[in-house]
């Protein structure tokens, strides 16, 4: 199955690239921070990760819509049990902190039909904290 996936990974990565663009063109949130990508660079688009200090108030938001989100790295590694021996605490890495409280995982797959992705974009645009 791999073989013939890696067969495919040039269509695959072109697909991904396109649902970023569209989302990178279309999410206009002020409270919402998107992705950025280094002029000169490229990405697979493994994933979508978008940051807000509202993330779990927009995660429950697009939840109740039947939109799937993850929250991939929730605990900075520094404070995690796999890492406690380095004796590092909060506060040691802010900015790491930080942003495992705000990122959160949009739809990023292979098959997402265009219908699903305005889905998505028309529900985070028009999210307000505090009133869903």
């Amino acid at each position: 199955l791999l073989r013939v996936k890696l067969s495919h990974l040039p269509e695959f990565d072109a697909e991904r690239r396109a649902i970023a663009g569209r989302y990178l063109a279309e999410l206009h949130h002020p409270l919402i921070r998107l992705p950025e990508v280094r002029p000169g660079a490229d990405s697979t688009w493994h994933q979508f990760v978008i940051h807000t200090e509202y993330r779990d108030e927009l995660a429950a938001f697009l939840a109740r819509r039947e939109i799937g989100t993850v929250i991939h790295y929730p605990i900075p590694p520094h404070l995690s049990r796999a890492y406690a021996y380095l004796g590092y605490h909060p506060g040691a890495f802010p900015i790491a902190e930080r942003y495992a409280g705000e990122v959160l995982s949009l739809p990023m797959y292979n098959g997402i039909t265009r219908e699903e992705q305005s889905f998505v974009i028309d529900s985070i645009n028009a999210f307000a904290p505090g009133r869903d």
